[in-house]
């Protein structure tokens, strides 16, 4: 899943809790929730013909996603000028945890952290459904503006 999804569903977390821990586990949580629920990018670069293009072509994705993420908190922080950035941040943090971990442990190859992405893994496959990126994206895009509507 995009990492704007599981942004605006930390975020809205924060709109319910204040403690900056309990916040952070919860995002946690709820990231490995959302990654239950097929979307879609599973596939992602799989037709871009070179490991390096493609390593491109999910660079360019996940900085389009970064910044998309970045620019909702952002707008959070305009709506809800008197929060605690503290609590945002681990919200933030708690959501993208997961995904930075399994892409660090791929990239560094540290192999004895491996059980973490077949766990991340799992979780991505306990509904045995797959479905592809041109139905994902708006899934997901609407997922995140339902999100929104919630929280603004």
């Amino acid at each position: 899943m995009f990492l704007a999804p599981h942004t605006v569903t930390a975020l809205w977390i924060t709109t319910k809790v204040s403690d900056p821990l309990l916040v952070f586990v919860l995002a946690i949580l709820s990231h490995f929730l959302l990654d239950i629920i097929p979307h879609g990018d599973e596939d992602l670069g799989k037709y871009v013909n070179t490991k390096n293009r493609k390593v491109n072509y999910i660079l360019k994705v996940g900085s389009f996603d970064v910044l998309i993420s970045i620019g909702l908190a952002y707008f959070y922080f305009m709506r809800y000028p008197n929060i605690d950035s503290m609590i945002v941040y681990a919200a933030i943090l708690g959501a993208w945890l997961p995904d930075v971990l399994w892409i660090t442990i791929e990239v560094l190859k540290v192999k004895t952290l491996y059980w973490y992405i077949r766990f991340h893994t799992r979780v991505h496959t306990l509904i045995d459904y797959r479905y592809p990126l041109t139905y994902g994206v708006p899934v997901q895009l609407g997922f995140t503006i339902l999100m929104m509507k919630l929280i603004f």
